[in-house]
């Protein structure tokens, strides 16, 4: 992964916990806005190790994918994304249940 401005990145992560702050629960929009803070979260721990930013982004995807419930167009996607995470969170700390979840 190429290396890029670690505050582009923070202010990234900002912009999208603003917009989430604007897709309330019941917003047709909240999944969307979950996901993009999840994967800029995601992205963060990739470039910094902090396991903070991908146990955060874990919780999100959690949450859009109950919003996505079977059937929904966009579910895969979410699942796709909490399964990617959780295996980036067993790399970092080895935990088989994270590993499980993903399979």
């Amino acid at each position: 992964m190429q290396q890029g401005d670690g505050n582009d990145l923070d202010e990234a992560i900002q912009h999208h916990r603003a917009a989430l702050q604007l897709t309330p629960a019941g917003h047709p929009d909240r999944s969307a806005s979950l996901n993009n803070l999840a994967n800029a979260l995601s992205t963060r721990f990739e470039q910094r190790g902090d396991g903070n930013d991908v146990d955060e982004a874990i919780q999100h995807h959690r949450a859009a994918l109950q919003l996505r419930p079977a059937g929904h167009p966009d579910r895969s996607d979410s699942l796709n994304n909490l399964a990617n995470t959780l295996l980036m969170r067993f790399s970092q700390r080895g935990d088989g249940k994270d590993l499980d979840e993903a399979i």
